[in-house]
């Protein structure tokens, strides 16, 4: 008998197709990332933080799997109270819930640790499916919470778990969910024992599906789709993009950062997912007729890069001059949050910000419209278009996540010491690009302009 766990339970509320191909043809299921995996891990480490709130625990060990539902069962009949990674089984299905605590007879209360800022839609319909198991397991269900990330902790000195934590009881909103529970844990046994796959289509997504989740799984079951390109002209409304431009002053810096964050602070002063700049690129053109120069900074030591990263840039970028950036939102937060963490570079940072333009602009505001763009401003769909000549895809590093994890490996965790240096070349290239790409979309609209009987 094939077992349904919750996460094939929750993939089923996602996509019926998903559940059924994870247990049929999982090959055409998209590995996990390593920048995904680096989350996983980031909220195992949480994990710890939480469960260190319950005195006298008892662990279940993963370690044989086929074991656990045993040695849970052993566990409990000890008369532990408190019981980390307790494993349940009924029938088909099985779960491994976070946190089960006695407090009478059969009674328990439950927790869920989410490595989220808050409590989600799908936090309820796994907490839904763990419940009924424990029923059908002859446990009364008290209580049931969530234990979530409180991203207003500041850390100073050693993590306080009361305080990097937070937990809300969710009893009401899932208990509200027990019906329908019951009748969609019929409908997955039935995805899961069906020959055929359900209808793939994005039609058939379930309650906690989201087109964007589901499209990986989609073009690896149909690649032609995926690579079919919608087509048409560009629109260019060239009075705004001249309008735009002619608000750019010499010199002109292009400014990208790159940044670390992590669930758990590393750093006196920083809070949960904080986005700390550990390296920035800087193309810096002086007048019309200039030669570009390029300056840049990667921060190499287990250390916070605040300090060092804003002194070296307030040397770089000078006092006068457009500072232009893509999607001006996020690295004026980051300059803020500079100053903050280096009071004598605040006046500074403050500053660069009132000099910050944005390059997303023409795009975000549809006045360079290009159907290729897929609906999307990022520079990563705008610049093949804008710039075919130009390509992340030739470069060992080559998404901003993939970056940060790379970077987080090897500079805080230590990891890929007999390639090091190679990582910094890589990291070096890939923001480089960032900056040198902003140059050739600005040289590009500049043409449009001139030429404006000339589609870029």
């Amino acid at each position: 008998m094939t077992q349904i766990s919750k996460s094939d339970y929750i993939y089923s509320l996602k996509h019926p197709a998903w559940l059924w191909l994870k247990k049929h043809d999982p090959s055409k299921i998209p590995p996990v990332s390593d920048s995904l995996q680096a989350i996983f891990n980031q909220g195992h480490e949480f994990e710890k933080y939480a469960e260190v709130q319950f005195a006298g625990g008892v662990k279940i060990k993963f370690d044989p799997y086929y074991t656990m539902a045993m040695r849970t069962k052993d566990v409990l009949d000890s008369g532990a109270e408190v019981v980390f990674q307790p494993k349940f089984e009924y029938k088909e299905f099985t779960c491994i819930s976070d946190i089960v605590k006695f407090v009478g007879n059969n009674t328990v209360d439950l927790y869920e640790i989410k490595s989220s800022t808050g409590v989600r839609k799908d936090h309820l319909y796994d907490l839904a499916f763990q419940a009924m198991l424990l029923r059908q397991n002859g446990y009364e269900v008290r209580n049931i919470l969530v234990i979530y990330v409180d991203n207003t902790y500041i850390r100073h000195g050693e993590i306080e778990p009361a305080k990097l934590t937070k937990t809300v009881d969710v009893t009401r909103e899932v208990a509200e969910l027990a019906d329908f529970t019951v009748e969609n844990t019929k409908i997955a046994s039935k995805i899961v024992a069906s020959k055929t796959m359900p209808d793939p289509s994005y039609e058939n997504l379930g309650i906690l599906g989201t087109k964007s989740d589901w499209k990986p799984v989609y073009e690896n079951l149909f690649p032609s789709v995926a690579e079919a390109l919608p087509s048409g002209k560009p629109e260019i409304n060239h009075d705004e993009i001249k309008q735009f431009l002619s608000s750019f002053n010499y010199p002109l810096y292009f400014l990208d950062y790159e940044t670390m964050m992590t669930l758990v602070p590393r750093f006196d002063g920083q809070s949960p997912y904080q986005q700390i700049p550990m390296q920035y690129s800087l193309h810096i053109l002086h007048s019309p007729d200039a030669q570009l120069e390029h300056k840049e900074f990667l921060h190499t030591n287990k250390t916070n890069p605040a300090c060092l990263l804003s002194a070296q840039l307030i040397k770089d970028i000078g006092s006068e001059g457009s500072v232009v950036t893509w999607n001006m939102s996020f690295e004026k937060s980051c300059n803020t949050l500079l100053g903050k963490f280096c009071p004598e570079s605040s006046e500074a940072m403050q500053a660069i910000n009132e000099r910050v333009v944005d390059l997303m602009t023409p795009f975000k505001s549809k006045w360079y419209n290009d159907p290729r763009f897929e609906g999307s401003a990022s520079i990563k769909n705008v610049l093949p278009v804008i710039c075919p000549e130009l390509s992340y895809q030739d470069l060992e590093i080559n998404k901003g996540d993939q970056a940060q994890t790379i970077w987080m490996d090897t500079v805080i965790d230590r990891k890929n010491s007999e390639i090091r240096e190679q990582v910094f070349a890589d990291l070096r290239k890939y923001c480089a690009l960032d900056t040198y790409a902003m140059v050739t979309i600005w040289q590009k609209l500049k043409e449009s302009v001139n030429s404006p009987k000339t589609a870029i």
